[in-house]
């Protein structure tokens, strides 16, 4: 292989890996809420679009660069989370999976068409600080916005999972994902926990909608596509497994990426889908699932 392919190649991957990171913090919002709660939420996508459209608001209105925004849509969203869990999600915990389904498609109609109302149909973009520049690393070129959402994801997984890991409310979290009746007798309060996690799981989105803003062109009804691809996240890694969410996002980022680069066009588009269905195939459970 030439030098020059293989800084091509080199670079792809470099950038799959970077978008990566915020697939897998896509799915993670998913398995965080599905771990303590048991329930799929079919409106993920769509509080993301909310949250880029939160920013192009901003941007309106303030002048606001959505990275500067980012942090105050995030805080935003936290209590917006709470508000919807002790409102809907709440009430349909321990009802049929039907009923789930139908609660939060109809958020995302509510959603979806209170966007177009507010902004219209139109394809939107809004411009940042760093979209336009290039950080040079050797022979790599990487474009900052990508750079910039690797940087920031990253810092934010390691974070989740150092709170996962070494705090009470980690521990009660897993302890409430692998038997709720037993948290329960032991005295966790699992309603609680649940409501601390939905919320956190909205205000994520919240942040990655921004960070996502210069690598997406924004129209009201992306969000059934945001939610079909962080399912995908979801299920890929293995359900409720939170390393395996991360290491999901970071395989398809790197799908797509060569998929464009070798590929191109719509088809390079459907490789990440295609790698999705092989591994279900050779890992039913999903990449760090356990075995049934």
């Amino acid at each position: 292989m030439a030098l020059t392919e293989m800084v091509v190649l080199i670079q792809a991957l470099v950038q799959g890996i970077m978008v990566g990171v915020m697939y897998g913090l896509m799915g993670l919002g998913i398995t965080m809420v599905f771990a303590i709660t048991r329930l799929l939420n079919f409106s993920h996508g769509d509080f993301m679009a909310l949250a880029m459209y939160v920013c192009l608001l901003l941007y309106q209105q303030l002048g606001l660069d959505p990275y500067a925004s980012s942090g105050l849509v995030a805080a935003l969203f936290v209590p917006m989370g709470g508000l919807v869990f002790a409102l809907l999600f709440k009430r349909v915990l321990r009802a049929h999976i039907l009923m789930v389904i139908q609660l939060t498609l109809g958020l995302v109609f509510i959603i979806e068409n209170g966007l177009l109302l507010g902004f219209g149909a139109d394809y939107r973009s809004i411009p940042t600080v760093l979209t336009a520049k290039k950080v040079h690393i050797g022979p790599l070129i990487l474009r900052a916005p990508h750079l910039a959402a690797f940087v920031i994801g990253s810092a934010l997984a390691l974070a989740l999972f150092w709170t996962l890991k070494y705090t009470d409310l980690g521990r009660a979290i897993r302890a409430i994902s692998q038997n709720v009746e037993g948290a329960k007798v032991v005295g966790l309060n699992v309603e609680r926990v649940q409501l601390i996690v939905f919320s956190g799981a909205i205000g994520l989105l919240g942040l990655v909608g921004p960070l996502l803003v210069p690598m997406i062109t924004m129209t009201p009804f992306m969000g059934l596509h945001l939610t079909l691809f962080s399912f995908i996240v979801f299920v890929m890694g293995g359900v409720g497994n939170f390393l395996g969410t991360m290491l999901a996002g970071l395989v398809l980022g790197i799908a797509e990426s060569l998929g464009q680069l070798y590929i191109g066009g719509n088809l390079g588009l459907v490789v990440p889908y295609g790698v999705f269905v092989l591994v279900l195939l050779v890992r039913p459970a999903g990449l760090l699932g356990a075995k049934q």
